[in-house]
């Protein structure tokens, strides 16, 4: 290209992609490298999106080389486990394979259970609380005040694009089979038990019975179910303060009551994840205790029947006052990673209102960003205006301490794990209740 006009080499090199050197102009920008670990692999729209987002980066930042996997392609199972060793091993070497890598409140806490240190945070990923206008980014409560970032030793690790909410997921058609009519707001203890005898009794005599619950392998609804009831009972569970006697001895009553109903049918609590997901869209039960974050894998099984099932707030004694849910981060930084800046940008890539925006339209879960203009309420989408209800008849957003602990040491004030146990295996119809009294202890945050 020697002796060209420089506006044609320009030009030549704008339509080619070619990085050249334009005579008297500023020299191509150097290449980085960025080895992103990616998450939510095989979750519908949700895979969607971070693909959607890969694309803009990649378009948007051609000075950087992205060189992306998905956690489930890489890690030996795609679980936080098998996150959290991976991560061990990088801050134990020094080798540092991902510059960014999957990251949730419960990977944190199991590096820290690994290492010893709740503080690891500080020493090993990007804070960005340091990083120039990225908490505006973000809801005022999640970076505002004490309780900022506690799931996470106080470091903020990266953006909270995903929310969620706790739901009684049910399906329509087995509910009027069995004569019911789901309360959807201000379910009561009372109804729910009416629920189950109601099953029970449709079971007596039905060719095809159903189960009133279904479940899956470790995936904590009976401890979902307990601590919404216990914070209706007791709403200062969420402010820091143990549960007290009276209200866990209602708890346990309840939950002995249900036993006799055998609402788990001929589920156990080694139900796989998809077979649990796959009985309550085929009709074969009524109710699954869980997270909005649910909805894209449901949809991804069937579309189809997806559109029987309803969602309804989890039970209160007199019926609930409050959600429990929360947000939680997804991606950090390793700070000694040679792609660390370009990390950066790609997460503050990630927290921008249109993000937010489409997270919720995709997942049908809040997201912990700024400018989510979406409104969950709009239309006829049941999914996203279970949210919108949420938001229009709750007093507080409670976390949910049985999934995401704020230190490896200390249970948040959650009922005692063990106990949490005991009560699944009572609804199980394993262990029956004695006539001596039940103590479950709560320990404080």
């Amino acid at each position: 290209m020697r002796g060209w006009p420089p506006i044609l080499i320009l030009l030549l090199s704008i339509a080619g992609g070619i990085a050249v050197a334009v005579p008297g102009g500023d020299p191509p920008p150097a290449v980085q490298r960025l080895r992103w670990m990616g998450h939510w692999k095989g979750e519908g729209l949700r895979e969607q999106l971070v693909l959607e987002v890969l694309d803009e980066f990649r378009f948007l930042h051609p000075e950087i080389e992205v060189q992306f996997a998905f956690a489930a392609d890489v890690l030996p199972e795609r679980s936080q486990a098998a996150a959290a060793e991976g991560i061990v091993r990088m801050v134990r070497t020094g080798q540092i394979d991902w510059d960014v890598v999957w990251l949730d409140p419960l990977v944190y806490r199991m590096v820290a259970g690994t290492l010893g240190d709740w503080e690891w945070g500080r020493k090993h990923l990007v804070d960005f609380n340091d990083v120039p206008g990225f908490a505006a980014t973000h809801k005022p409560l999640l970076t505002e005040g004490p309780d900022a970032h506690r799931h996470t030793g106080g470091v903020f690790p990266g953006p909270y694009i995903e929310g969620y909410c706790y739901a009684a997921w049910y399906n329509r058609a087995v509910a009027e089979r069995v004569g019911i009519v789901v309360r959807e707001e201000g379910m009561a203890a009372k109804d729910l038990l009416d629920y189950v005898r109601a099953v029970d009794a449709y079971n007596r005599t039905a060719a095809e019975p159903v189960a009133a619950f279904v479940d899956h392998y470790r995936s904590g609804a009976t401890g979902r179910l307990a601590w919404s009831l216990l914070c209706s009972e007791c709403p200062e569970c969420g402010t820091h303060a143990p549960a007290s006697a009276a209200a866990i001895e209602r708890v346990a009553a309840l939950f002995a009551e249900l036993a006799r109903c055998r609402p788990f049918g001929g589920f156990s609590d080694r139900t796989s994840k998809p077979d649990a997901a796959r009985a309550l869209l085929d009709g074969r039960a009524l109710f699954l205790f869980d997270a909005t974050w649910r909805y894209n894998e449901l949809a991804r099984l069937d579309p189809v029947k997806l559109h029987q099932l309803g969602l309804a707030q989890m039970p209160g004694f007199d019926g609930p006052s409050m959600a429990i849910g929360g947000y939680m981060t997804t991606w950090a930084v390793m700070k000694n990673a040679p792609g660390r800046e370009a990390g950066i940008h790609l997460l503050e890539f990630w927290s921008r209102p249109c993000i937010a925006e489409r997270w919720v339209r995709y997942t049908k879960c809040p997201a912990g960003l700024r400018g989510d203009l979406y409104d969950p309420g709009f239309g006829d989408d049941i999914f996203a205006s279970y949210q919108g209800r949420l938001a229009r008849t709750c007093n507080c957003l409670l976390p949910d301490p049985l999934v995401f602990a704020s230190s490896w040491g200390d249970e948040t004030g959650a009922v005692d794990r063990e106990r949490i146990a005991r009560l699944d295996r009572v609804l199980h119809g394993e262990e029956t209740l004695s006539d001596e009294a039940w103590e479950m202890r709560t320990v404080g945050r």
